[in-house]
């Protein structure tokens, strides 16, 4: 491998130069050194990256786009047992590896979900069903769960805590520095505390890590974006997969609007938790109408609520339309 071929691997397992340097433990100038070909690559760490590339795309949160494929029964079939159905196979996109997590995390046991797996574009194996086995039971700590991304938000504002901006005519004292630097450090508290309370919830109080992140750039610092937008992407998917009201009625702390629109649903969290882009959830009590919609649906926009709110509008219209026009073709 040589300095080019290491720079494009790094980048593609989702590493900084920090975060290579330090599962090496290595400083960041022997890996600047590597990438500009200051330095050969020890043939060692060359090995190293062949054998670490599966595990760490597994825990980069970003990786995407997935396809998450499973069945809706149980693949094995008995020759002596009674016939039943043969199982049908079911593929979900999503943008992220983290997304297609948090979509198993929310199949997990149901009757309909069996032999999950997660394949990347390439049509690489990504997740096995035993390692996404481990994911939820929680004994892998490395995958880009929400309590995982909570905490690593939460680590690296506390690390960072004592740079922040500035804000005023003076410069503050280091009495006032400290004090700022202190309420940092309580907001990724805040953030570590919902994360060692379990998914549950962390889905149950959303409003708190909106909360977290607003105070933060209050404060003068910001959680990062790219983590921040992936806690938002898994909270999406564990709402827009089910009834926005059966959502709101089990998690009572979850505090939601709706409006109804011909016979439709049009819901979306009190606090939002992407500051880029408001997010509402399109479904419908009536079967017949949410089996035309196919599935709940989500729609983001980086405008206004009420932008987001007419695009799911319009959504329902041409749902509508399209089935007036089929029976008048009758």
């Amino acid at each position: 491998m040589d300095a080019k071929e290491f720079r494009a691997w790094r980048e593609r397992v989702g590493l900084t130069q920090q975060q290579f340097a330090e599962r090496l433990r290595v400083t960041r100038t022997t890996v600047q050194n590597w990438e500009s070909g200051t330095t050969p690559i020890p043939r060692a760490v060359d090995m190293s990256c062949e054998i670490w590339e599966h595990r760490l795309k597994q825990e980069n949160p970003n990786l995407g786009p997935v396809t998450l494929i499973y069945s809706d029964g149980p693949m094995f079939v008995n020759p002596y047992g009674p016939r039943r159905r043969p199982a049908m196979m079911h593929q979900e996109p999503y943008p992220t590896n983290t997304a297609a997590i948090a979509r198993v995390q929310q199949l997990w046991g149901a009757d309909n979900f069996h032999n999950a797996f997660i394949i990347e574009e390439s049509g690489k194996p990504l997740w096995n069903v035993v390692e996404l086995g481990r994911v939820v039971d929680g004994s892998d700590t490395g995958a880009p769960t929400l309590p995982t991304l909570l905490r690593t938000i939460a680590s690296i504002v506390r690390t960072n805590s004592a740079h922040f901006v500035r804000s005023g005519p003076r410069s503050p004292t280091p009495s006032e520095s400290r004090k700022r630097q202190q309420a940092i450090e309580g907001e990724a508290d805040r953030l570590a505390r919902l994360a060692n309370a379990g998914l549950g919830a962390i889905i149950s109080n959303q409003q708190q890590i909106e909360r977290v992140f607003t105070d933060l750039l209050a404060l003068g610092t910001r959680a990062p974006d790219s983590l921040v937008s992936n806690v938002a992407q898994a909270l999406v998917v564990f709402e827009q997969n089910q009834s926005p009201m059966i959502a709101t009625r089990n998690m009572p702390n979850a505090r939601h609007c709706v409006v109804g629109y011909r016979g439709f649903e049009i819901s979306w969290p009190e606090i939002r938790i992407d500051s880029s882009r408001w997010t509402v959830n399109l479904s419908s009590d009536d079967p017949h109408l949410l089996a035309r919609l196919g599935a709940a649906q989500v729609f983001n926009d980086p405008k206004s609520l009420e932008s987001a709110i007419q695009r799911a509008k319009l959504h329902v219209d041409s749902i509508l339309a399209n089935q007036h026009h089929d029976i008048s073709s009758t």
